[in-house]
């Protein structure tokens, strides 16, 4: 944000919407949307990893799109960590941010290729790699929420059962990846049920 734009004449400096409009130009540029906005950029050019785009719809149980449906997404970044001083530390993860659907319940999101988690977890009998994965939070009015784990189809770990399985039997959806110009590309269909 130039110093200009904070001191227009319109706005005088350091009245409240002065604050509110420096702290959206912020935002912005940050990556961060607005919770309007159908589209999402997570990482900013300097980030390392593979460049994806995810598209993605949200439908209900007919395949009719839902408008105005809320997500909230977040991610590791390429080496597999949520923040920089505590890897699992999801409710702060770096890469996150929010989105709403369009008309016709579509969304776009623009990030990396998430990191595999540094270290393998304890799953029933043993320890196990985590496939790697982005978190999608749905909620639409009239709805049942939802929160999903979107896989690769390519990662390696989803040739074990165990988490073919957890895929199948938790509606995690597994998504495959194509080479598109500006990086990868993966499509998502996230469908809701109505609430009771």
């Amino acid at each position: 944000m130039t110093a200009r734009a904070a001191r227009s004449p319109i706005v005088p400096a350091g009245s409240t919407r002065a604050l509110l409009i420096a702290a959206l130009v912020v935002a912005a540029a940050c990556g961060a949307a607005s919770p309007s906005t159908s589209s999402l950029t997570l990482v900013t050019d300097s980030e390392p990893g593979q460049r994806l785009t995810v598209r993605g719809r949200v439908v209900d149980e007919n395949g009719r799109p839902v408008a105005g449906a809320r997500l909230h997404l977040y991610q590791t970044d390429v080496t597999g960590r949520y923040t920089q001083d505590k890897a699992m530390d999801e409710s702060h993860a770096r890469l996150s941010g929010s989105l709403q659907t369009d008309k016709d319940g579509a969304f776009e999101l623009h990030t990396i290729r998430p990191g595999g988690y540094p270290k393998a977890v304890r799953i029933g009998d043993r320890d196990r790699k985590i496939p790697a994965h982005i978190h999608i939070d749905v909620a639409a009015a009239g709805f049942v929420s939802r929160k999903v784990q979107v896989v690769f189809a390519d990662d390696p770990l989803l040739s074990e059962q165990h988490w073919k399985d957890w895929a199948r039997n938790q509606g995690h959806p597994v998504v495959t990846v194509v080479q598109a110009n500006s990086g990868q590309l993966a499509e998502v269909s996230l469908p809701l049920q109505p609430a009771q």
